[in-house]
């Protein structure tokens, strides 16, 4: 089944939040010339397993999304909670990195994913609810 237009437009949301989050965190971390953090390999290797924890509830969205399709409600309920759930993360991004710096800013990249995932959590087992009690499919 082809997703919709809601779901390819949520999709193609997740994704921009995705690049977004990614190069406000590689323009925070500044791994360009002679930073001593990145004098060699393990220092990107650590920027880029923090970048993926930060972009992982973005994923796990997307993936809740697949899996509650063939439920409309559950998933109608999802799609337009989604946004709400990943635009504070996003908010927070760009507040550390351009509005407050300060040192102790990288710590969104640790805080922010963390929260949104307890949310994305809460949101899945209230869809699930949703599409047990009300069953409708497609």
């Amino acid at each position: 089944m082809a997703p919709t237009r809601l779901e390819t437009s949520l999709y193609l949301f997740l994704l921009l939040c995705t690049v977004a989050t990614v190069a406000i965190g590689i323009h925070m971390a500044r791994p360009w010339g002679d930073n001593y953090a990145y004098q060699d390999a393990s220092g990107y290797g650590v920027l880029a397993l923090m970048l993926l924890w930060a972009v992982s509830p973005y994923a796990g969205l997307a993936f809740g999304l697949r899996l509650l399709r063939r439920s409309r409600v559950a998933s109608r309920v999802f799609a337009g909670s989604a946004p709400i759930l990943a635009i504070p993360g996003l908010v927070a991004y760009v507040d550390a990195a351009f509005v407050h710096l300060d040192a102790q800013g990288g710590l969104v990249f640790v805080f922010a994913p963390l929260l949104q995932w307890a949310a994305v959590a809460a949101l899945g087992v209230a869809c699930a609810l949703l599409r047990a009690w009300k069953p409708d499919g497609r």
